[in-house]
């Protein structure tokens, strides 16, 4: 089809223009319904963008805090630590001074009596008194469960 076969008289052009005017009515009207999301859309993009930066300010603090929590804690035990190794020091010294006093009095200290060994005939009486007989031991009987 070419261009010198379509006749061009009133009516022709008329629809031609009228095609053509309402596509770009159509374009006009596409593009404002563009541009009103797109504004729409760069509105929401500043409104997320601002979210984002409001969370990691939180996220921040929230780290930094947990930080502080953490380097309170740690001071805390180590204070605790070093408190209770100190007490520990000092109990294990009192222990030595009570143990080298106990050994420097048992050193020094004289038996208020003296034993006299009894005679031999005493002693033996005295040796076979004191040794217990030992009776056998029995085994106990198995348990048996039915």
């Amino acid at each position: 089809m070419d261009l010198s076969q379509i006749a061009l008289d009133a009516p022709t052009l008329k629809l031609g223009l009228s095609i053509v005017s309402g596509l770009l009515l159509i374009a006009m009207v596409r593009i404002v319904f563009l541009l009103r999301t797109n504004s729409r859309l760069i509105e929401s993009t500043a409104k997320m963008e601002k979210q984002v930066l409001i969370q990691h300010q939180e996220i921040l603090s929230v780290r930094s805090d947990s930080n502080a929590w953490r380097g309170e804690l740690q001071r805390m035990f180590d204070a605790f630590r070093a408190e209770f190794s100190k007490r520990l020091m000092e109990s294990e010294q009192r222990y030595q001074d009570i143990q080298e006093r106990t050994e420097n009095v048992t050193r020094t200290a004289k038996p208020a009596i003296t034993l006299v060994s009894p005679p031999a005939s005493i002693a033996a009486t005295l040796e076979e008194a004191a040794a217990p007989v030992e009776k056998a031991v029995l085994p106990v009987p198995a348990l048996n469960i039915s």
